[in-house]
């Protein structure tokens, strides 16, 4: 078994695929502990510092109800609390330093990519990327294990993730944290989604390094037709660049008026509704990280449909969660 105690989870590179399954494995064994109503405190005694710069309900509750049934306890910190926040009085290094002596680990949900990366180079800790906009691995792993209580293995499965129009700008973290996991786990990955709004190319490449070893292969088309054809999986997700993202406080998320406007034009075409999942198998199963913009990005009569499998997804960013918390905690041997 890979000792991952002590180590960092910055994004799905960090993490090998035989790493990646291993957390996998823990998640169902803590979940099925869960439901048989059996104690799992392997995190007694310990402290997460949650670091959040946007809001947050799944990721935010889920790592809280994670350490606690861990035995452990999480401290909720955001700009209010800190003298980094509104304050801005303390240097990032002051800040992390001083937490790393409090502290068993840091969740870290960021509005860029830089003070994550400087967190994990400044803790003695454990720094769990918490969503960024380079990546949020944590749903990644949540979705991937959703998808292989559907269908067992997933190696070869097809995933159509479909681009959805909505006001907000949500980072393209998890597009780029799925095209690393369909690299390493040999899965198809095709994404969909207007010209503008490509997930990152470098990242792309490093997952089409990957895939030539698992047999996976990842794509990025213009049309759902295309996409969702003999698909396994439809996930839905909205999404812009990091620079956008980056402009979200701001603008509450809603970018400067110039690119809304054309955004705006994509509307009509970019929604998941029932004619587009006619496209696609019968046994198809309908994804989405939440939150959703609902009949912008996807209908009601798709999400509330037999095919959907949304809050499953949400569940299992809890066992997920404590997976990743107990191995890299050093809770589970």
């Amino acid at each position: 078994m890979s000792n991952l105690k002590g180590r960092d989870l910055k994004g799905v590179a960090d993490f090998t695929a035989e790493e990646i399954e291993l957390t996998l494995e823990v998640s169902r064994l803590l979940k099925l502990e869960q439901k048989l109503g059996r104690p799992h405190r392997l995190l007694e005694g310990k402290t997460l510092a949650g670091i959040f710069e946007t809001q947050s309900t799944r990721t935010s509750i889920s790592f809280e109800t994670a350490m606690t049934q861990l035995g452990g306890h999480m401290i909720y910190l955001d700009e209010n609390r800190m003298w980094v926040g509104k304050a801005a009085e303390e240097d990032w290094h002051d800040t992390i330093m001083t937490i790393d002596r409090y502290a068993d680990a840091i969740a870290h949900r960021a509005i860029m990519r830089e003070p994550l990366e400087k967190a994990a180079e400044y803790a003695s800790i454990p720094v769990i990327n918490a969503s960024c906009p380079v990546e949020h691995p944590c749903q990644a792993f949540a979705d991937v294990m959703t998808m292989q209580e559907k269908k067992g293995s997933i190696r070869k499965a097809k995933v159509a993730l479909c681009w959805g129009y909505r006001t907000a700008n949500p980072p393209a973290g998890l597009t780029n944290s799925l095209m690393l996991m369909a690299g390493k786990l040999g899965f198809e990955l095709v994404v969909a989604c207007p010209e503008g709004f490509d997930p990152d190319m470098n990242i792309k490449t490093g997952a089409d390094k990957e895939a030539t070893e698992s047999g996976g292969s990842i794509r990025i088309v213009r049309s759902y037709e295309e996409a969702v054809k003999e698909a396994d999986f439809v996930s839905i997700y909205s999404w812009v660049s990091p620079a956008v993202f980056a402009k979200g406080l701001e603008t509450h998320f809603k970018g400067d008026p110039e690119f809304q406007e054309k955004k705006k034009k994509l509307a009509s075409s970019w929604c998941v509704t029932k004619k587009v999942m006619g496209m696609a198998p019968r046994d198809c199963k309908v994804m989405h990280c939440l939150p959703v913009s609902r009949n912008n990005e996807v209908t009601d009569e798709v999400l509330n449909s037999p095919q959907s499998i949304i809050f499953d997804e949400a569940e299992n960013r809890l066992h997920t969660e404590k997976a990743i918390l107990s191995l890299l905690m050093g809770g589970y041997r």
